[in-house]
């Protein structure tokens, strides 16, 4: 988006703004509670913010260990640009001379892999194929909106597949987007742009990735971004048979067998296996050239068949908080952006399901058309024209970007009575408050909205609103009374 453009639009924001950058001494914020895992390059921590008492999960990455911190610097660029309700939200980055710091939500629950293992080992037994298609549902969904955003995982295995909470029915999250990549799309000819077909030239080299789980053109160093898909047959494949389709007593007799690409079905396991699931999987672990596409695999009629969308979830969802919405002032949104950032799963876990239930496309985004059949759906009786439709999807996408994302559909439908209280706020306040004075002003905001094309009317037509004393900053005062005072117009909104 160009500047002219930016100007037209005026202030957008996404939940991108809303990852704090910090310096300084981490521990004097966040308290380390508990190692969690550590590599070659970095630990995983359970950390405690001390002044909200909230929990998270840290990963310290430490420079000396590292040859080229840029590399990292782009698993921070990737995590804070995916908005998706199966991929692990990255809420604040702390910077020194010693170490990154990236805290992100907490997952109470085990690793895929772990449970995998503990049901074989207390049960002796797998995933049944309905739990399977479950869980692998969501893994393709995230993998399918990474690949939409141009960006190629390139280390999915069960070990990245984290339980939001200690509940088999939680949904999952993909972690560790430290090997991802952004898709370079290098178009042959003039041709392949005009026909959409260059993304079947896009490459990427360097072999990286997780034995058992790694594509056999990713070991030759020339692949795509369809070395997720082989990465999660092998997933599909262990989830219901409770071993791996390539094996070896060393990683070079690994390599050996997925080379060749030779796997069966041949084991007690899979007797009782249907015909489908072995066709998805057949159709993921093969040539590059031949391999399904994440669009393709969740259209499948495995998946379609066990794992339908939800035909009732989306009678949940409260039309007239979206036309609220869509009238509220900037700020106000603004505000509500930074809460659904910072909701746990459980507390979204029904405009969660409505968000799938309305992305039809699967791509993790909502576009006009979803959006209107969705209302459509709730609201046959109304008959909502076009127009009416465009005003609410104008309203809800705060980054102009011409579709709704997962945060900007949160933020527009959740409950504000639940969930605009005074305690949040108070954390919202204080983060607002970038130099500590007690009032939020213009430059605070400037400096969250990181947008240099935003112009001193604009800022000012920002916050207006909360501004009862019209002395250009927002006390805290004011900030409450303002949004208990808006919440009351909107319950009051015919």
């Amino acid at each position: 988006m160009d500047t002219k453009e930016k100007k037209k639009n005026g202030v957008s924001f996404s939940k991108k703004n809303f990852i704090l950058q910090a310096s300084g001494d981490f521990s004097e914020k966040y308290l380390k509670i508990q190692e969690l895992g550590a590599g070659g390059f970095s630990k995983v921590f359970r950390v405690q913010n001390q002044i909200t008492s909230e929990i998270f999960a840290c990963k310290e990455l430490t420079k000396s260990k590292i040859n080229n911190i840029e590399i990292f610097k782009n698993e921070i660029n990737i995590m804070s640009k995916c908005d998706h309700p199966n991929i692990i939200k990255l809420n604040e980055i702390y910077e020194d001379k010693r170490h990154l710091e990236l805290v992100m939500e907490e997952c109470c629950g085990s690793s895929l892999l772990d449970i995998l293992l503990k049901r074989m080992e207390d049960e002796d037994e797998v995933f049944t194929e309905r739990q399977a298609a479950k869980i692998f549902k969501q893994i393709m969904s995230a993998i399918c909106y990474c690949h939409n955003q141009g960006i190629a995982h390139r280390d999915l295995k069960m070990e990245n597949v984290l339980f939001s909470y200690r509940s088999e029915d939680s949904p999952i999250k993909i972690i560790d987007f430290g090997l991802s990549q952004y898709i370079q799309f290098q178009p042959k000819n003039l041709m392949e742009i005009i026909t959409g077909k260059a993304n079947k030239n896009i490459k990427m080299t360097g072999s990286v990735g997780t034995p058992h789980y790694v594509s056999p053109e990713v070991l030759k160093g020339d692949y795509n971004q369809k070395c997720d898909i082989w990465s999660a047959g092998v997933i599909l494949y262990a989830m219901l048979s409770g071993s791996f389709p390539f094996d070896g007593d060393s990683d070079k007799e690994i390599y050996k067998a997925i080379l060749k690409k030779k796997f069966d079905y041949k084991k007690e396991d899979w007797k009782n296996i249907s015909s489908e699931a072995k066709d998805l999987i057949n159709n993921m672990l093969c040539d590059e050239d031949k391999r399904y596409t994440a669009e393709q695999v969740l259209n499948h009629p495995w998946l379609v068949k066990l794992v339908p969308n939800s035909k009732s979830a989306i009678s949940k969802l409260n039309i007239k908080q979206l036309e609220n919405y869509k009238n509220s002032c900037n700020f106000k949104k603004f505000i509500l952006t930074y809460l659904a950032t910072r909701l746990k799963e459980k507390e979204i876990k029904e405009l969660r399901d409505i968000f799938h239930e309305m992305d039809i496309n699967k791509d993790g985004t909502l576009n006009v058309e979803e959006i209107k059949n969705g209302l459509i759906k709730i609201n046959a009786e109304k008959n909502m024209n076009n127009d009416e439709i465009d005003l609410i999807f104008k309203g809800i996408d705060t980054n102009n970007s011409k579709k709704i994302e997962y945060t900007e559909f949160i933020s527009a439908a959740l409950e504000q009575n639940k969930f605009v209280k005074e305690e949040k706020l108070i954390n919202l306040f204080k983060m607002l408050d970038k130099d500590g004075t007690g009032k939020i002003s213009k430059d605070d905001i400037k400096k969250i909205l990181n947008n240099e094309d935003i112009d001193e009317e604009e800022l000012k037509q920002f916050i207006i609103k909360f501004d009862l004393n019209e002395d250009g900053e927002i006390d805290y005062y004011e900030f409450i009374t303002c949004m208990d005072n808006i919440n009351k117009d909107d319950n009051n909104h015919p």
